[in-house]
């Protein structure tokens, strides 16, 4: 057979036919996403944060599983420095992962939206905007309170005030959707 770099022509066309199935999965996958996200009424940063982080991980994961497919020696010593490193970001990623987490879920949910007059923990006051860590709260003193999101899901929450969905649907618009 014909080498070319010290590698097989048929194992290069395999790396290529992975690399596109990856990028192409990422594209399908996102593109979907994408679109679930302006049926939702996601405000645009934090559709296209989602949209951006989750292609970022197919491609991750393609890579990876390229690397096991093309079994190269170091594939065992790279996978167990993966763990290792895996482990310790997600030890010190722990709080924001949470928050990123219960922050889709809130917005999801509508269960807290801007307009509100809210209680949690020890936390009272109006909800001026919300984000994908946390929510911003004005107090009636006029203080600005930053509350992370996995607050208002670990937390009893209580709502003195609603708006109403039209309201909400206006605050959506003004800051656009995906």
């Amino acid at each position: 057979m014909v080498d070319i770099l010290g590698v097989d022509v048929i194992r290069w066309v395999q790396i290529i036919s992975a690399v596109a199935a990856t990028i192409l999965v990422a594209y399908i996958v996102s593109w979907t996403l994408s679109e679930l996200l302006k049926k939702r009424s996601f405000p645009v940063d934090t559709g296209k944060r989602i949209v951006r982080i989750t292609r970022y991980g197919i491609y991750a994961i393609g890579s990876i599983l390229i690397i096991v497919f093309l079994a190269f020696d170091i594939v065992v010593g790279l996978l167990v420095g993966l763990g290792f490193l895996g482990l310790a970001i997600g030890f010190g990623l722990a709080n924001v992962i949470s928050n990123f987490a219960a922050g889709i879920s809130v917005m999801i949910s509508k269960s807290v939206v801007v307009g509100d007059q809210v209680k949690v923990g020890f936390f009272e006051g109006t909800v001026t905007k919300i984000t994908i860590t946390k929510t911003v709260l004005e107090t009636s003193e006029g203080e600005i309170v930053y509350v992370p999101n996995s607050y208002f899901l670990s937390n009893p929450v209580s709502r003195k005030k609603h708006v109403s969905a039209t309201d909400h649907k206006h605050d959506i618009e003004k800051e656009g959707v995906v």
